[in-house]
């Protein structure tokens, strides 16, 4: 956690922190107390004691006033270059090692941090929110504990609209966690009925409405496809939506919907013992819809957003649904079940029609659905089709690129609109034995949609990571949050 007050005279504590290009006449003059301490900053980086290169943290003594301040230093590179990318890592690099060595409380010269790339304003950004980011922990269900720890930095500027960019950069951060603090529950705890009313307690005493809808309650008003994918766990499916007004009352919403399986075994297509670990992220793509409307609603934008979360657990029992069935979605239609694996296809197909009923602007649906997905981009980049949507597209494409987050598009073509249709006893099927099944996954879902402009995410890859980052710990990583932020922020 970040405090932090203005301080634009002098240093209050005995711990600095800088930032160092380069070339350090990029720098200016750097007065602490009175002193000028540049010269000692080339010292040290002529007898490499410090490092400029991007994102490195060197730590030593400085002497201002014939006293020692602990220095600390983060390399920015080439502030003629420097990209956002550059500035999450060097400030998440600094605030892991601020966390490691338990520093809570500094003076930071942001000033110093300057960039010819960015305004100083998303540099306060990123600083806010990597300050929460990149220190995420969840230790929850661990008897052994790291303390609370909390920084408090003394920001040197006079400047109000950056200090409250720093201010949105938090919410950011700890929307990220707040989807990575879903994810990373356990499925025997976050069940659909446990997860749901998790997010109504969340929500409930604020400007976001959250409605639940138990099993029977889908089953009654013809969540076929839904129903068919919960129903063979005890812990029966819910569809939670939260509906966030900060627009005009005849504005029509933005729909953003979330695949939810707290926990994907595979059903009677079952998982291998490897395949099956880690499906409790399966859910992280609603996960992620949260914390997008948290961020919302904390930065109280001005527009009108509709979550829909399909959550169920596809578990085995005598109940479950069984390859060769045919079950009838919210739109009418039959779909006949081929793979039972092929689970999150089913529910965002509900999902998607459902949300469609609030008129939306258009809707965008997140899922970690595809390791086809994977196979054609890697596991750090997400997949997106689209219908009707390019002018919304291109703008999220282009938020993402600069936001360090990988998207790119892929088709949904006649075949695969053939494909979908190819049962011999019912209107649609839900699995292909053939190439090209991510496009077969997203023509599934899109055909929910009718005619309002959708773009289906698939982050079956980037939405974990195996590996410690300058953005956090392996685990959940929140994909898709800052960009999509980004895009509500700015639609017009």
């Amino acid at each position: 956690m970040l405090v932090k007050h203005k301080n634009s005279n002098e240093i209050a504590t005995n711990t600095l922190i800088i930032g160092l290009p380069e070339h350090l006449n990029q720098l200016g003059d750097i007065i602490i107390n009175g002193d000028n301490i540049n010269e000692q900053l080339k010292l040290l980086k002529q007898n490499q004691i410090v490092s400029t290169n991007v994102g490195t943290v060197s730590s030593t003594m400085l002497t201002i006033r014939d006293e020692y301040t602990k220095l600390i230093t983060v390399g920015i590179g080439n502030v003629k270059i420097a990209t956002y990318s550059d500035y999450l890592k060097a400030f998440g690099n600094l605030f892991q090692y601020l966390q490691q060595y338990r520093i809570t409380q500094a003076s930071f010269i942001l000033e110093t941090f300057n960039t010819q790339a960015l305004s100083r304003k998303m540099v306060a950004e990123i600083l806010g929110q990597q300050s929460n980011r990149a220190i995420y922990q969840f230790d929850n269900y661990k008897t052994d504990k790291l303390a609370p720890y909390e920084l408090i930095l003394d920001i040197h500027t006079n400047d109000d609209d950056i200090l409250k960019s720093i201010d949105e950069g938090q919410i950011i951060g700890s929307s990220i966690n707040l989807a990575r603090d879903y994810s990373n529950i356990p499925p025997n705890i976050l069940t659909p009925e446990y997860y749901a009313h998790s997010i109504y307690d969340h929500f409930k005493e604020t400007e976001v409405d959250v409605d639940i809808k138990d099993h029977e309650t889908l089953q009654n008003e013809g969540f076929g496809l839904i129903h068919a994918v919960g129903k063979g766990s005890k812990h029966g499916p819910r569809v939670i939506t939260l509906t966030y007004n900060g627009g005009e009352t005849d504005e029509a919403p933005i729909a953003l919907v979330g695949k939810g399986i707290t926990y994907d075994s595979g059903g009677y297509s079952i998982k291998g013992k490897v395949g099956m670990q880690t499906m409790k992220f399966d859910m992280c793509g609603s996960a992620n819809v949260v914390g997008m409307i948290e961020v919302a609603r904390k930065l109280k934008l001005k527009i009108n957003i509709v979550g829909v979360i399909a959550a169920a657990e596809n578990m085995i029992n005598e109940a479950a649904m069984k390859p060769d069935d045919v079950y009838t979605a919210l739109s009418g239609e039959s779909v006949e079940v081929l793979n039972t694996d092929a689970e999150g296809r089913l529910v965002l197909g509900d999902a998607v029609f459902y949300a469609n009923q609030f008129q939306p602007q258009v809707i965008l649906d997140f899922a970690t659905l595809t390791g086809a997905a994977i196979v054609a981009l890697g596991d750090d980049k997400a997949a997106v089709f689209s219908q009707n949507a390019t002018k919304h597209l291109q703008t999220i494409l282009k938020y993402a690129q600069t936001k360090d987050e990988f998207v790119f598009e892929l088709p949904m073509t006649t075949t695969e609109r053939n494909l979908i249709k190819n049962s011999d006893v019912a209107d649609l099927v839900n699995h292909t034995n053939g190439q090209g099944k991510a496009l077969f996954a997203a023509t599934f879902i899109n055909h929910f949609a009718g005619e309002t402009p959708h773009m289906h995410f698939d982050i079956a890859g980037p939405a974990t990571t195996n590996k410690n980052t300058y953005k956090g710990p392996k685990g959940p990583t929140g994909y898709l949050i800052p960009t999509i932020v980004e895009w509500l922020h700015n639609l017009k």
